[in-house]
């Protein structure tokens, strides 16, 4: 019996290992200035990937869609501007949320207000 079920739990591992949620952002500039780097981190750490978008140009109102995969759903974004500023998102939910625009401040998660420059 012990064989059996050694055998169907190693049969399983290709499973779990493929049960990663798979997260599709559409980040938006919103900001008036041109996007120079953009990273996402999990939530609280500083465990920060910088988003390469292939050397283009990421000016205002233009929009990229970056994909990654991981098994949260909270992350901290970092966008740097052209003119300097730079804004953090704190727990932005990429389970329920599929688009990010650096000009809107974020809130535990929420969407909010527009900052101003």
């Amino acid at each position: 019996m012990r064989p059996c079920l050694l055998a169907v739990c190693l049969a399983c591992l290709p499973i779990t290992a493929l049960a990663q949620t798979r997260h599709s952002v559409k980040v938006i500039n919103d900001t008036r200035s041109r996007i120079e780097s953009f990273a996402l981190a999990p939530a609280g750490s500083d465990h920060w990937a910088e988003v390469d978008f292939k050397g283009q140009d990421f000016d205002y109102e233009l929009a990229e869609v970056i994909n990654f995969s991981d098994d949260r759903c909270l992350y901290d974004f970092r966008t740097v501007l052209s003119d300097g500023r730079r804004i953090l998102a704190h727990d932005f939910d990429a389970c329920r949320f599929h688009a990010y625009r650096p000009g809107v401040r974020f809130y535990r998660g929420h969407p909010g207000e527009v900052m101003l420059p």
